[in-house]
């Protein structure tokens, strides 16, 4: 889906967002690099992790 070698600055997609959600329902909110050692997202570990606190976690209050 995505080119494994170029990395993804700036804002998120929702089919990111997907992806990044899925993951997390599989695998829980941990070991955010492996989302790019899987070549699941362009993003850095660190970047994953920050969507999820800020944006993705259901337990945010927005």
């Amino acid at each position: 889906m995505f080119d494994a070698g170029a990395m993804r600055k700036g804002p998120w997609m929702p089919e990111e967002d997907e992806i990044l959600l899925e993951y997390v329902r599989q695998h829980g909110p941990r070991d955010w690099s492996a989302i790019r050692s899987k070549g699941l997202l362009p993003r850095t570990g660190k970047s994953c992790r920050l969507r999820w606190v800020n944006k993705l976690n259901p337990d945010v209050k927005t």
